[in-house]
């Protein structure tokens, strides 16, 4: 135990090398003869190897880690869950697949809610795991700290817990958003714990807000306490289940009403939270019944639509290694959200025409060699697949505007990365389905009048895609028909171009 606790501390101090030499002479060591204590000590160290390198995105060694972790042990949920995601972001399909002693059923009860979203577009099933790891990792008391108050205020006060206040995908979404409130009518209240990160976006942010709480060092109870004094009537978790939540705040109920949005696309099956704000595309019928928070519906689409605040860029296709002649797909959504039916369908589409390209994130080596490999077997060489590294967020978004058609994953829609790719003036076709994170696309897509790139099944998809990728050819080879010799082919922009779509706002009045 002496050389785990040793690990930990390198570990803390950033000596990563040390602390895994540390753990490696545990996990080394023969398991003939050791004895149970022993065992355990090894498997612990197993695990820590496998959750550091995972940050580092060695996934093939975390994984081989916890594979050896579940033999000595195959009861151990929290590796259980770090192995399946790991087969999400290396594209290692099936996701579910044989590992000693440990059944199906029991790696589903043991995922995470987030890359469930992006297995499962069953309802029931999100509801199932949400509740599950809410009852495993948030199994708080609830109090009602706010119980009694019948204060009244000229203007609703509403308060927003986050610690994505910063470019991040959430919080790139919520400058316009926040800024939309009628401030005759509501005080917004920030209680803030993100990285501090100087950019533009944060700014945006923060200047949003009449009340600023900077609550990074603070306990749960201290924030809630704070919550209290300040007399809030409405509170919004901007996080749900999503990395960085703090739902330990949320259960103590410091204000009346208290709400999720944005963070986690789905239900989050925790009691605290009594409503979700959403949008009536997003949330259907089939879906309601296995929601725990009470539906509190926006006009338009629930995705706050508006161009970013960064300087403006411009890269040609020249600056992104593109080739001027062919058709480019782009599909830049996280790679643990690409499954094997939807990358099927985006090789039939590259297979069908021959001068397209498909553009994707080279987000780790394993995953981008299993994908190349994957589309040579079904007949698309590397040649037909432009891998591009992840890069900063103010160089990712202009460089969409050099593709000529999106593809959305599913059953994880693009959120964040929807709006920009409407607003970059790029077509995207997108799967709706029967949960709220398959069907963010089609809400983006409806709130700009374009019903005719959403499908509604997996061949529906790949009819659309296909169709949408003809007609970008033939306006491609049209409009290069009208430019003189030598000047290179115009960026084709869809007919949605950019346009400011601010976020409707809020009515909280209903609550």
């Amino acid at each position: 135990m002496a050389l785990i606790n040793q690990g930990l501390c390198h570990e803390v101090l950033g000596a990563i090398d040390a602390a895994l030499t540390c753990w490696r002479q545990i996990s080394e060591l023969p398991a003939l003869g050791l004895t149970e204590e022993a065992l355990e000590h090894r498997t612990i160290a197993l695990n820590h190897i496998a959750r550091v390198v995972e940050d580092f995105k060695q996934y093939d060694v975390a994984e081989a880690a916890l594979v050896e972790s579940l033999r000595i042990n195959p009861k151990q949920v929290d590796a259980v869950q770090h192995w399946v995601h790991i087969q999400q972001k290396t594209c290692h399909w099936p996701v579910f697949k044989d590992l000693p002693a440990v059944s199906e059923a029991e790696m589903l009860l043991s995922m995470s809610p987030l890359p469930m979203l992006a297995l499962t577009d069953d309802p029931v099933k999100q509801l199932l795991i949400a509740r599950e790891f809410g009852r495993r990792k948030f199994n708080y008391k609830e109090e009602w700290l706010c119980k009694g108050r019948k204060l009244k205020h000229d203007r609703l006060r509403v308060g927003y817990v986050s610690g994505d206040l910063c470019t991040h995908a959430v919080g790139l979404l919520l400058p316009d958003f926040l800024e939309a409130h009628d401030k005759s009518r509501y005080e917004l209240y920030g209680y803030d714990y993100s990285p501090e990160d100087g950019s533009i976006t944060r700014a945006s942010i923060l200047n949003a807000f009449d009340h600023l709480r900077d609550i990074r060092r603070l306990s749960d109870r201290e924030v809630a306490e704070i919550v209290v004094y300040d007399e809030i009537d409405v509170l919004i978790d901007l996080h749900g289940l999503s990395a960085g939540a703090r739902p330990g705040i949320f259960a103590l109920h410091p204000a009346p009403k208290q709400g999720v949005y944005l963070g986690y696309m789905g239900t989050t099956g925790m009691p605290w939270y009594d409503f979700m704000i959403l949008d009536r595309y997003v949330l259907t019928d089939v879906q309601r019944p296995y929601m725990t928070e009470k539906p509190l519906f926006m006009a338009g689409s629930f995705i706050p639509l508006a161009p970013n605040r960064l300087p403006k860029k411009r890269f040609t296709r020249e600056d992104c290694g593109l080739p001027e002649e062919q058709l480019v797909m782009a599909a830049f959504g996280n790679v643990y959200k690409i499954t094997e039916p939807i990358f099927q369908v985006w090789l039939e589409a590259l297979k069908a025409v021959p001068q397209s390209l498909l553009w994707l994130i080279d987000d780790n080596p394993i995953a981008s060699e299993r994908l190349l490999a994957y589309a040579a077997r079904h007949g698309v060489g590397k040649d037909r697949i432009k891998l591009t590294g992840r890069m900063p967020y103010g160089e990712f978004s202009p460089r969409l505007a050099n593709a000529d058609l999106f593809l959305d994953t599913y059953p994880y829609n693009c959120g964040s990365t929807a709006r920009d790719v409407v607003m970059a003036g790029v077509p995207m076709v997108t799967l709706s389905g029967n949960t709220i994170v398959s069907r963010m696309g089609g809400s983006v897509q409806a709130a700009f009048g374009q019903a005719q790139h959403v499908a509604g099944s997996v061949p529906d998809y790949g009819q659309k895609l296909l169709a949408a990728v003809l007609a970008q050819q033939e306006r491609s080879q049209r409009a290069a028909r009208q430019v003189p010799s030598g000047s290179g082919a115009p960026q084709v922009l869809s007919p949605l171009a950019p346009q400011l779509k601010r976020s409707l706002g809020v009515d909280f009045s209903g609550l």
